[in-house]
């Protein structure tokens, strides 16, 4: 994804700290406006989204709450269509790995209608046109229509919330943990030298890395601990038993996992070959400047499968 952002490497340390900053201002500014034009007894009692109290006890109609569902609504397709365009993105890496089934045709790239229809009526001397994961696109809708369509036996606002818990317990707590990990094992794992390719400081150094790493490590366990019957994430007030989320995010990992020694070790061992993968990322300067930043604007792909020598890979 920052392939495709003119320097990535400054753009990207500025775009995230001041991201983060302004979030927590209007987070912060957020609940302090709720505590101050909501009552507490609505606050407590009250299973309604709380913007929407909130937008009904400050303009004093029943037409404030709809502006303000619609606007929420506008800020989840947001949300949506990032996540959309960022999962098209690994599923096209995996695919390069050369692991998925049509593994070269999950892992292309196609042009966009958008890069078409400007290059057609209003060309440009460059001849890179803007490139989309369609087909890893395609395999994302799939999935997606897996999950509405296993859900779609209950009511909506069930399905809506597994749903939603699914995301957050696969996306943001497993897979934070394990990024947070991978980081932390790549720092003090000396044979792999990867501090010295870092070309900067992080602020507070692992500091950030180990907090995270604890803090989904045990939301991974404690979701699994029955919550009370008077809270309002328990089978009483959700009518979701508090196990099926956390058993279906794992089980998807273990299975994903399983998939992979298959792929790495079964089918190697069956055939007597090794998969090879050759990647060769075509790299050019911004702005065509020596000193400009390398962006990559396109990939290469190659795999095919080779005899093994001596018991290694070839």
């Amino acid at each position: 994804v920052l392939s495709e952002v003119s320097r990535p490497k400054k753009r990207f340390a500025k775009a995230t700290i001041a991201t983060m900053i302004l979030i927590a201002v209007l987070f912060i500014l957020a609940n302090v406006a709720y505590l101050c034009a909501v009552p507490k007894e609505l606050i407590l009692g009250n299973d309604l989204d709380m913007a929407n109290i909130f937008f009904e006890n400050v303009f004093g109609n029943e037409i404030a709450p709809r502006v303000m569902s619609a606007i929420i609504a506008f800020s989840i397709f947001g949300n949506i269509v990032v996540m959309t365009f960022t999962a098209s993105r690994v599923k096209q890496e995996i695919a390069k790995e050369g692991i998925l089934p049509f593994s070269l045709f999950f892992a292309r790239s196609t042009t966009t209608p958008y890069a078409w229809f400007k290059q057609r009526f209003w060309p440009s001397r460059s001849k890179i046109l803007e490139q989309s994961p369609a087909t890893a696109l395609l395999l994302h809708w799939f999935f997606a229509v897996i999950l509405v369509a296993a859900t779609s036996s209950t009511s909506t606002s069930i399905a809506y919330l597994v749903l939603v818990l699914l995301y957050c317990y696969t996306l943001t707590v497993i897979v934070g943990f394990f990024v947070a990990a991978g980081v932390l094992y790549l720092r003090y794992t000396k044979r792999r030298e990867w501090t010295d390719n870092l070309g900067f400081k992080p602020w507070g150094g692992p500091t950030a890395a180990i907090i995270y790493s604890c803090t989904c490590a045990f939301m991974i366990v404690g979701v699994f601990i029955a919550p009370g019957e008077e809270s309002p994430f328990s089978y009483k007030a959700t009518g979701v038993q508090h196990y099926i989320v956390p058993v279906v995010g794992l089980g998807m990992l273990l299975l994903g996992y399983a998939y992979y020694l298959v792929f790495a070790k079964l089918i190697p061992r069956w055939r007597k070959e090794v998969l090879v993968v050759e990647r060769e990322p075509i790299i050019v300067r911004q702005g065509g400047r020596q000193d400009g930043e390398g962006v990559q604007i396109l990939e290469v792909v190659e795999f095919w499968w080779a005899a093994r020598q001596s018991g290694k890979e070839a």
